[in-house]
């Protein structure tokens, strides 16, 4: 494997700019509504152990799967999500947690001693969801960037007391660039000057031009067949690239057939996208997980921002809100968000924070409110195309008001927490695709 050579690029890097040996082209210059790409991965951990002290061994289980396929074009971009997750947890010893009282004081026997009862020792749970959105623009009117949408989901858990059944449709403005292909010829040109292939920056508009190339591998594959496209897809990168004049005597050679082959066969890149979303719309609740909705009316506010930062990193935040109007109005906040920095062609540092704001009532009509939050901060190590070494320390925490899992009146209930938990977990993670 090709040694990347950090320090070359660490001065444009921190002032977010792209190398000196591509011009000054952004990722952002990358304005092709006719794009694609997909991600999907299997991602599993497990955890065991046992000692004397021990009533049973212990283990904690944790399987998630996701697939993600966008589809662009000038006048529609539609895109998908597929997922999927298990997890089980068992405790070495039966865990116990004091008795209080309303007032949240430890509760004694009659001989003084305070009470505690005996939690479950295990627990499980697993679910699948589907969701998928399609944007029509209104390319021949005056406003091309406008919009109308179609919006659907489905989710299923176990531990739920119901389905998540949702359609919606509506009017939106806005468009997201997907521009990986452009960030792919940037890492191709990086190396190709490390090897000294090159004679000069690459000028913008060629870096663009073979940045539209690598963004048509599905034409070159349709055209060719998936055993024999490669070589006509890395001839017209390879040509596109020539035209600048920077390439030494003209043509790449083996060395740079391998250099390319390396770098968009056998090292991942992570999704880079720029632009904003807006969607307004009104649908239909069929049920959700808590059980509360049943075939009711509701509204769709959606906010969509994706921005590169410099040449290595990568913003993206999703708000969306959503009030369903049953017998009693439910109101959710949605909003997560992401930052992606590579600090090496083969270490990605992902750090994501999953927001939900909940209000709504129970079964007896009382209002209940409720806020979570999940944090990660995962080190992705690319051990090849399909399989990464992933680190993850996750925080979770969550605070429902007042809190149905507790009853004031039965003395003999402890009051469920809202301390955050922490974990941290090390794991393999496999792409799919």
């Amino acid at each position: 494997m090709t040694t990347r050579i950090f320090a070359k690029t660490a001065v444009a890097v921190a002032i977010g700019c792209t190398p000196a040996f591509v011009g000054a082209v952004q990722l952002e210059d990358y304005l092709v509504a006719n794009s694609s790409y997909e991600e999907a991965f299997f991602n599993a951990t497990f955890n065991a152990g046992d000692s004397a002290r021990n009533e049973q061994t212990a283990y904690d289980f944790n399987m998630n799967t996701r697939f993600q396929k966008t589809f662009s074009t000038l006048p529609r971009s539609w895109s998908y999500t597929l997922a999927g997750f298990a997890t089980a947890v068992q405790f070495g010893t039966t865990p116990t947690q004091e008795v209080v009282d309303e007032n949240g004081d430890p509760v004694e026997d009659a001989d003084g001693n305070r009470q505690f009862i005996d939690l479950p020792d295990s627990s499980e749970d697993y679910g699948l969801s589907a969701e998928g959105t399609i944007d029509t623009y209104f390319v021949n009117s005056n406003y091309p960037k406008a919009f109308w949408f179609g919006q659907g989901r489905f989710e299923t858990r176990d531990s739920a007391e119901d389905d998540d059944i949702s359609a919606t449709v509506g009017l939106g403005y806005g468009r997201v660039y997907n521009a990986t292909p452009l960030a792919k010829v940037i890492r191709i040109v990086e190396e190709l000057n490390e090897e000294g292939l090159l004679t000069g920056p690459i000028p913008d508009s060629v870096a663009l031009e073979a940045a539209e190339i690598i963004d048509r591998e599905e034409e070159f594959v349709s055209k060719f067949g998936a055993d024999e496209y490669r070589r006509d897809y890395y001839a017209a990168i390879e040509a596109a690239l020539a035209r600048s004049g920077a390439i030494r005597d003209g043509k790449l050679g083996a060395l740079g057939a391998l250099t390319m082959d390396e770098i968009l066969e056998d090292e991942p890149i992570s999704v880079r996208k720029h632009g904003w979303t807006v969607r307004l719309g009104a649908g239909y609740q069929a049920s959700d997980l808590g059980g509360l909705a049943s075939n009711d009316p509701k509204l769709l506010f959606q906010w969509e921002y994706a921005k590169p930062r410099g040449y290595k990193g990568q913003f993206i935040n999703l708000m969306t809100y959503e009030p369903v109007f049953g017998d009693e109005t439910t109101q959710v906040i949605r909003n997560s968000m992401s930052y992606t920095y590579e600090m090496s062609d083969r270490v990605d540092w992902i750090n994501t924070w999953d927001l939900t704001l909940r209000d709504g009532t129970d079964d007896e009509g009382a209002s209940v409110e409720s806020v979570s939050h999940q944090l990660t901060s995962s080190y992705l190590f690319h051990l090849n195309n399909r399989l990464d070494y992933d680190v993850t320390l996750k925080i979770n925490q969550t605070d429902i008001d007042p809190n149905p899992a507790f009853d004031p009146e039965d003395a003999t209930q402890p009051y469920p927490g809202d301390d955050p938990t922490i974990s941290l977990n090390m794991g393999f993670k496999y792409r799919l695709k």
